[in-house]
């Protein structure tokens, strides 16, 4: 997903962007996402669990060994290949990580800050940072960047949100996260209206196709399992992969 829209970018603002900079992107949400999952699971748990926890809860080792082999393989193309103006760049955004990693995992302060829209702006800055290093004026990538992070806030706070209703799944959605799963079917159509009026930007029409498919999954959610709703509302990112080739 971060691949595509990364892709997306470096095409439609004529960045030069090398494949080896789309496969560490690729390695670095997986280890992110595998460290985020197994520090979940490193204590018993104390309610019930969505089924991506309770996997690597059974699968810890598996989740272990495969984290190591993606981190490995993920340094030394960060060392060797990347271009240095990137691989500097890349250390803000490690740096984010690693801060929000230690908040929720070891300092357990998710209480005091909406976990998903830190996650969305994390996920946007990993995305956007090697188009950032490479753009003769970073500051035309900041409402792209802007809208992504947008599209990937209404993702988190709509799969958070159906797996407590439905599954009652893990602690209570912070505050901030229930009024923006309330509100979802509002502010993310409006977004999409927003990026429409970004005329003849291929990559603004991919918000807006991506804004109306989360809408749309949202508004009939009673009507579709809550696995389907989790593939579907992934799949409503995957929209680069149509407007990329357009």
């Amino acid at each position: 997903m971060a691949v595509l829209w990364q892709a997306l970018v470096a095409r439609y603002y004529s960045l030069p962007l090398r494949p080896v900079a789309h496969v560490v992107l690729f390695l670095t949400v997986w280890a992110i996402y595998l460290s985020d999952r197994l520090l979940d699971v490193r204590k018993p748990a104390t309610s019930p669990e969505s089924p991506r926890h309770l996997f690597y809860r059974r699968h810890r080792s598996f989740g272990l060994v495969l984290l190591v082999l993606v981190l490995v393989f993920d340094s030394a193309l960060c060392l060797f290949e990347l271009r240095p103006a990137v691989r500097h760049a890349g250390w803000l955004a490690l740096a984010g990580v690693l801060l929000y990693l230690g908040l929720v995992h070891l300092f357990h302060l998710q209480a005091l800050f909406p976990k998903q829209f830190v996650a969305a702006i994390l996920f946007g800055l990993g995305t956007f940072v090697a188009p950032w290093a490479l753009s003769p004026d970073p500051r035309r990538l900041l409402i792209p960047w802007l809208f992504f992070v947008v599209l990937c806030l209404g993702n988190l706070v709509a799969i958070e949100g159906w797996e407590w209703r439905d599954l009652n799944a893990g602690e209570p959605p912070q505050a901030v996260t229930r009024v923006l799963q309330e509100w979802l079917r509002l502010w993310m159509p409006a977004a999409g209206v927003v990026a429409l009026g970004f005329a003849g930007q291929r990559y603004f029409q991919a918000v807006a196709a991506s804004a109306a498919g989360i809408t749309a999954i949202s508004l009939y959610e009673h009507r579709i399992s809550l696995d389907l709703r989790r593939v579907l509302v992934d799949a409503a990112l995957l929209t680069p992969f149509i407007f990329y080739w357009l």
